[in-house]
């Protein structure tokens, strides 16, 4: 089990007030499993709870209200290892204590996207975007917190009205995987940040919901990602 004050766990709440309900319900849970577990919300100021304090180590706020604000919180971590953690998601095992060990000599290590529970991934018959970008623990250096913060700028500037997104689909606009994606294989980040991926099977590591039981290769969920329209109950199908 990791233990270390410098590893800990960040959720992002903004944009909707259900996604700061849901990280404090995200949090229960992993405390349920990692009662030493040390937890950082990033939340809007007017939503703040006086018992958040029983959740969360830190609550930071004055963060952007747009709903892809995490982009702006991940540079800001407190720890030295960090697990971003969507809010649509629940912890339903013990392992997620050790998590921190799987980074190895990694910078950021991913899940992967799975194409047939994703909206889109093939870019082209060469590119695919294969990470997915709602779990991911990472190291707080200088050229990967300079990656998170131009994950953030140039998000803003992809939902701009006037981006283009040719040689791409015009599919890829609302979303911040293609962000990363471009920013690992078309910029100097992807020759600057090792990237690793979650152990086999990192289903159970963000087990999304609609993916396959199979995925999990007969191992238990450990961080479970429903939709905030799904219920969290209703895990593999």
């Amino acid at each position: 089990m990791s233990s270390s004050t410098d590893n800990g766990y960040i959720y992002v709440a903004s944009h909707r007030k259900e996604y700061y309900y849901a990280a404090k319900e995200s949090a229960q849970s992993l405390l349920d499993f990692y009662p030493e577990a040390k937890i950082t919300l990033f939340t809007q100021e007017e939503w703040v709870e006086d018992e958040d304090d029983e959740i969360f180590d830190n609550v930071i706020t004055g963060i952007p209200t747009n709903v892809r604000a995490k982009l702006w919180a991940l540079s800001q971590t407190p720890y030295d290892l960090t697990l971003y953690l969507d809010c649509d998601t629940h912890i339903q095992h013990e392992d997620i204590s050790n998590v921190f060990d799987f980074i190895g000599d990694n910078d950021i290590i991913f899940t992967r996207n799975r194409p047939y529970n994703a909206k889109i991934t093939k870019l082209n018959d060469q590119d695919e975007m294969v990470y997915h970008c709602g779990i991911f623990l990472y190291r707080k250096k200088e050229m990967v917190c300079m990656l998170f913060d131009q994950w953030y700028e140039n998000y803003l500037k992809q939902i701009e009205p006037d981006w283009d997104p040719s040689p791409y689909p015009e599919a890829v606009k609302p979303w911040d995987t293609f962000t990363m994606w471009y920013l690992l294989n078309k910029t100097v980040y992807g020759r600057s940040v090792k990237i690793g991926d979650f152990p086999s099977p990192d289903a159970r590591w963000n087990f999304v919901y609609g993916h396959y039981e199979e995925e999990l290769q007969g191992t238990e969920i450990v961080i479970l990602h429903y939709l905030l329209k799904q219920s969290k109950l209703k895990g593999p199908h």
